[in-house]
């Protein structure tokens, strides 16, 4: 199934078939799209046009996310510009849930006829443009949610969103704003159920997706803003004042093209996620941590290794790496404690030996999650001493999360196990998620001196 085609060059049809030629005789294949001429270019038989919902059953769709319920008995007026609003929708199901839960947010009959009277119904529009209901409700959107879901547009279609982890980026980014005593990580994820409650984002099988029309909408007005990189000929397209960049080519890049970024000086966000094999070599990282001296968060599928320079990135709050080609012994060099900003480190898929920065230079630390996390009989003890880390005194962490790797765990389990007994965390921390724990008991040291702790 090839779900909303909207491409009518016929030589990416071919190109996706290409695999499809010596299927099973009888195989089909269902196409759905928004463009007639798409269904024209690759249908083998009469196309089924969907109509889509009789009139009836939509206002009583719209009215529900309306009023949040069929009645609408107290509110004869807001029901009567609901109806005058009903033809623009189109029959956009998603157009009248997300534009309904705008206007249900606000029942005020003045904001009602701002919607209903808005220019951008006005707009001319083609079968495959962006519905202008959706333009609506982001445009009605707070502005502290203006910045938090237009950052998305960084990300690629389809992309499947933690809430947890977004809302640790919006932090490190800026985009929220402190409420009092409340904690920053708490007030960002009540963010994020706001815009799922919008129905900006949709739950499936435990992550968040973002709606096909509404990735196409927000990567329009964060164009300037947001900017990802599929394939060599797309440098020149960078917009010059790009401040959040993906590179996820599939096929190598040359080193001298990942250099030529740092012209783009005002970059904050850079995601790498090429291809596996396609690691980021450590003079280009090297020559971006001299250079982009703005950048808060970064993320790396795969890297050769961390350079000395990173200790440049003095605004850097949000790092996570995947998998590195260098020793573990050598993963985070000394001028790593020079990150005094850094907020979240999230390292997966490396075993790390010991903790060889000196983490006590981290003040506004409050995110650390190992994944692959080893400790060998003969590192525990260095680590044990209790202090490299430093965790005890980042008054800002408040969970920590460790996993351990299958692969490597046989006869001296509870050695590594053992490990936490040795970890000191903040009196702040509130959970200790461990995953795949080869020991037998969770009375740990690490959690028996925190009354409120969590062990997940």
């Amino acid at each position: 199934m090839w779900e909303d085609a909207l491409k009518e060059d016929g030589q990416c049809w071919k190109i996706f078939c290409a695999p499809l030629k010596t299927v099973r005789k009888g195989s089909m294949m269902l196409v759905t799209t928004r463009s007639q001429k798409v269904a024209d270019g690759v249908r083998t038989m009469k196309p089924f046009k969907l109509n889509g919902l009789k009139d009836n059953v939509f206002w009583n769709f719209f009215k529900l996310c309306m009023f949040g319920s069929e009645s609408s008995n107290n509110n004869p007026e807001l029901e009567h510009i609901g109806r005058s609003i009903l033809p623009k929708l189109k029959g956009s199901l998603l157009g009248a849930k997300t534009l309904g839960r705008l206007l249900r947010m606000n029942l005020d009959t003045r904001h009602w006829n701002n919607v209903l009277e808005s220019e951008l119904w006005e707009l001319s529009q083609e079968e495959t443009d962006i519905l202008p209901a959706l333009r609506l409700s982001y445009l009605y959107l707070p502005l502290y949610l203006k910045r938090c879901y237009s950052f998305c547009a960084v990300y690629p279609k389809d992309h499947e969103f933690e809430k947890d982890t977004l809302a640790g980026i919006w932090v490190a980014e800026g985009f929220v704003e402190p409420q009092g005593d409340i904690p920053i990580q708490d007030i960002a994820c009540q963010y994020f159920e706001d815009l799922v409650s919008r129905s900006f984002f949709q739950k499936v099988r435990g992550t968040y997706v973002i709606h096909d029309l509404l990735h196409d909408m927000v990567q329009l007005v964060a164009k300037h803003d947001c900017f990802i990189l599929g394939k060599k000929s797309d440098f020149h397209k960078i917009p010059q004042i790009v401040r959040h960049l993906s590179i996820l080519s599939k096929n190598e890049i040359d080193c001298s093209k990942l250099r030529s970024l740092c012209k783009h000086t005002k970059l904050r966000t850079l995601l790498c996620t090429t291809s596996s094999g396609n690691n980021i070599a450590a003079s280009v990282m090297a020559h971006w941590c001299n250079e982009l001296a703005r950048l808060r968060m970064i993320f790396y599928a795969c890297i050769d290794g961390i350079p000395d320079s990173i200790g440049n990135l003095k605004h850097l709050r949000y790092l996570q790496i995947s998998r590195a080609a260098c020793p573990p012994k050598r993963f985070l060099p000394p001028t790593f404690s020079s990150l005094y900003n850094l907020q979240i480190l999230r390292v997966r898929e490396i075993e790390l030996e010991s903790l060889s920065a000196d983490f006590s230079n981290l003040i506004t630390f409050r995110g650390f999650e190992l994944c692959g996390f080893q400790y060998y009989s003969k590192y525990q003890l260095n680590y044990g001493d209790g202090t490299e880390a430093e965790l005890k005194n980042k008054s800002y962490l408040h969970g920590l999360e460790v996993r351990w790797s299958s692969s490597r765990l046989g006869q001296r389990n509870y050695e590594k196990a053992e490990v936490l007994n040795v970890v000191q965390l903040p009196t702040s921390s509130r959970s200790l998620l461990l995953l795949d724990y080869p020991g037998v008991s969770t009375k740990l040291v690490a959690a028996t001196t925190i009354a409120n702790i969590n062990i997940i």
